[in-house]
């Protein structure tokens, strides 16, 4: 076998297998930031459900205030006019009616919270997993290099090998993130 084919074809091996890692690196690192993205946004929407909760919940407890505090004017005989006695029993009743449903509403909005902050952490998970991946890629590259210039087996195969594991991180980042 003629040495200078040899090393020609390895020398094509080595650029090709450099080009293969720099395009995963960089499907890595576009991936890494749309999760990282992803991830902010669905922190966002948590923190923004958990804000709505909150106000339902202190609409819930108003209701019952002012259920209980138009039962203790009606209770407590101040109100002697029929009429008057009359409409806050109908306000009592009305605010008694509606709480119901805002607490629903309210517990609705903090499993949408809960929810969305599970998102959140899933997706976080991904991106750290790609980020990995893009590191392993990136050092992968490095290797390759360094073979290319040195000419050495080894380092090679330790920048493949390290790219078989980036790649295997980036799969699982990527299944993980949805």
């Amino acid at each position: 076998m003629n040495p200078a084919i040899d090393a020609n074809s390895g020398s094509r091996l080595v650029s090709l297998a450099a080009a293969i890692i720099a395009v995963l690196a960089a499907l890595g690192t576009l991936f890494a930031h749309h999760r990282s993205i992803s991830a902010l946004s669905a922190k966002n929407q948590a923190i923004l459900a958990q804000a709505r909760a909150s106000d339902t919940f202190n609409a819930y407890e108003a209701k019952q205030i002012r259920f209980n505090i138009y039962g203790a004017l009606i209770a407590s005989g101040l109100v002697k006019d029929a009429q008057t006695k009359s409409r806050l029993q109908s306000s009592a009743e009305s605010e008694n009616a509606a709480a119901p449903a805002v607490l629903e509403r309210a517990k609705a909005l903090e499993s949408q919270a809960r929810n969305d902050d599970e998102r959140s952490e899933r997706i976080l998970k991904s991106y750290e997993l790609l980020q990995f991946a893009t590191t392993a890629f990136e050092i992968s590259i490095v290797l390759v290099s360094i073979s290319a210039l040195s000419g050495g087996r080894r380092l090679l195969s330790a920048g493949c090998g390290l790219s078989g594991l980036g790649l295997v991180l980036f799969i699982i980042g990527l299944v993980r993130g949805g």
